[in-house]
């Protein structure tokens, strides 16, 4: 078994294009577009220029990322907030992209491993309700869905919960 936390490396804004990329990729492979909220080429420049971005690279081909964005410096002041919770020193887990011929390898726990282990309290994240693999990634990895909200652009989301 590979160990993905050795493989994990931040992304720059030159990276962009190859995360783009990526989403695209991973678009096409989804059994239902709903389960994830795209950005734009210049918003994943801004995440990796900001250094929330963090990626997994395999012969020359980036393979997964993941996007943390303190709540701090979120848009709306991060999950918590848009829950109407007072938790400003937490950290939202907003992407993870894995390319579809590397799924089902331990990629995604190895990012919500890490992300636990960054000195936050409190880690939020979104789900669409019907992706279950992505829900049972997280609650395997201990978090706990705490409210299901319409957001976006009216898409529903499950929103869970790691408390450190």
């Amino acid at each position: 078994m590979t160990d993905w936390l050795a493989h994990i490396t931040p992304l720059t804004e030159d990276d962009a294009p190859a995360m783009y990329a990526l989403m695209q990729d991973m678009f096409i492979h989804l059994p239902d577009q709903r389960w994830y909220y795209g950005s734009t080429q210049e918003e994943l420049a801004e995440q990796a220029r900001l250094g929330n971005a963090v990626g997994i690279w395999q012969e020359g081909r980036l393979v997964a990322m993941n996007i943390l964005v303190p709540a701090a410096i979120a848009h709306d002041g991060g999950y918590a907030a848009i829950l109407g919770l007072d938790d400003p020193d937490s950290l939202n887990f907003e992407d993870v992209v894995v390319v579809h011929d590397y799924q089902r390898q331990g990629i995604h726990s190895a990012f919500l491993h890490r992300a636990s282990t960054l000195g936050y309290k409190t880690i939020y994240a979104t789900v669409d309700p019907d992706n279950l693999p992505s829900l049972r990634s997280f609650e395997k990895a201990g978090y706990q869905r705490i409210a299901q909200k319409i957001v976006y652009d009216g898409r529903p989301r499950v929103f869970v919960r790691l408390c450190l």
